[in-house]
């Protein structure tokens, strides 16, 4: 399943975001936050989960590679969507990614970004300015 568009919620008094209706089904109720370094949160299913993680396994035979493999896991939370797609984020993915009020849920391939909105709005710059040239890879 690839992911694609982008989506302007709220988070809520209860610190819910609600997930755009045609990525639900393919999520799942239990999903993955991973804090990216880019200050955004990515949202994964659980397949897509085990698929990008499973060459970690392979680090386990080293202190460092361990070390990486708790880096890595320590910036993990599992969450469950509700039966009204809505899931909790938990006030670490909060602070990380300093949402506030609007936020932005961004389908990215096999991902989904959770974007504060002003974050967002200054990572992806004048998408207006954008033309043909900005993604050679692909014929328009």
């Amino acid at each position: 399943m690839a992911y694609f568009g982008e989506f302007f919620y709220t988070l809520d008094a209860s610190n819910r975001i609600i997930l755009p209706s045609r990525f639900r089904e393919p999520l799942g109720t239990d999903v993955i936050l991973y804090k990216a370094s880019e200050g955004c949160l990515f949202i994964y299913d659980m397949a897509t989960f085990e698929q990008i993680t499973a060459p970690l396994s392979a680090l386990t035979k080293t202190d460092a590679g361990r070390q990486m493999v708790r880096r890595f896991y320590s910036d993990t939370s599992p969450v469950s969507v509700d039966r009204s797609g809505r899931l909790v984020v938990p006030a670490e993915c909060i602070e990380h990614a300093s949402l506030k009020d609007d936020v932005v849920v961004l389908g990215a391939g096999n991902r989904i970004e959770v974007w504060d909105k002003a974050a967002y709005e200054k990572n992806i710059g004048d998408k207006a300015a954008l033309g043909a040239d900005e993604y050679p890879e692909i014929a328009f």
